[in-house]
């Protein structure tokens, strides 16, 4: 707004003398181009020598406040679309414990990586408000798919009907939830989720798993006006936004989630 850029402060911590500096140099690296893709500068930082290796960004900007998509507009009516697959915490659990593929380990790297910024430019496109196309949305990230939407829920005063078969999954992701390689994080997503969220009988545990399953980088929730729904997701295609799913709809009722 009015030119002011946006900055980031990196955060990090590092064996610096257990791990080779090349290593961390790859890291600060990542992050500055993951940073220059999102038009954010970097301005400095702080270090810390650490035995376990952790990384993040603090960033600062202003937003419109006429342009803002919060979790608290979502309108009976409107349709859910969500912009990624869901797994990484599991896959990534389970490369951990030497039980992933490569490849697959590497589909996983690849989701998390790749920025919002697509589909952020999508919502703009057709129109973020109360007046206009989309209403609300949400990142997906530590409170799983599940958890972000017990937020939306709670915000906006409705309930959300949730597709099971229609959320897009990380391959092999139930298959490893199966074999037991959840988190403690979605024990705990799932301990807080039990009076908000209802299952029908034929979703199976390792699917639900999944559904609550803590995501890094995860992608965005729109909701969106029906009658906008098929100009967002053209707005999302045209941007390369890696999935766009119709995952649900909001309804009138009590706060919370069935999930079918």
């Amino acid at each position: 707004m009015g030119g002011i850029p946006i900055t980031g402060l990196n955060i990090v911590c590092f064996p610096i003398n257990e791990l080779p500096g090349t290593i961390l140099a790859d890291i600060l690296r990542g992050g500055t181009d993951q940073m220059r893709d999102a038009d954010v500068r970097l301005v400095g930082g702080h270090s810390v020598d650490d035995p376990e290796p952790k990384y993040g960004v603090s960033v600062t900007g202003t937003v419109h406040p006429d342009r803002i998509a919060t979790n608290a507009g979502a309108r009976s009516g409107d349709i859910l679309i969500l912009t990624k697959p869901i797994g990484t915490g599991i896959l990534t659990t389970a490369a951990k414990r030497d039980a992933l593929d490569p490849e697959t380990l590497a589909l996983a790297i690849r989701n998390m990586a790749t920025l919002n910024r697509g589909a952020a430019e999508a919502m703009r496109s057709v129109g973020i408000g109360p007046d206009a196309a989309v209403h609300a949305a949400t990142d997906i990230t530590g409170f799983g798919l599940l958890g972000h939407l017990s937020h939306v829920a709670r915000a906006s005063h409705v309930r959300l009907h949730i597709d099971s078969t229609g959320v897009p999954l990380l391959p092999r992701v139930r298959e490893m939830a199966a074999a037991g390689y959840t988190t403690g994080g979605g024990a705990a997503n799932a301990a807080y989720l039990e009076p908000l969220v209802t299952y029908a009988p034929t979703v199976p545990a390792d699917l639900r798993d999944v559904l609550i399953d803590p995501q890094t980088s995860g992608g965005l929730c729109i909701a969106v006006a029906p009658h906008a729904v098929d100009a967002l997701c053209q707005a999302l295609r045209d941007r390369n936004v890696p999935i766009v799913s119709v995952i649900g709809e909001v309804v009138e009722g009590e706060p919370g989630i069935d999930v079918l």
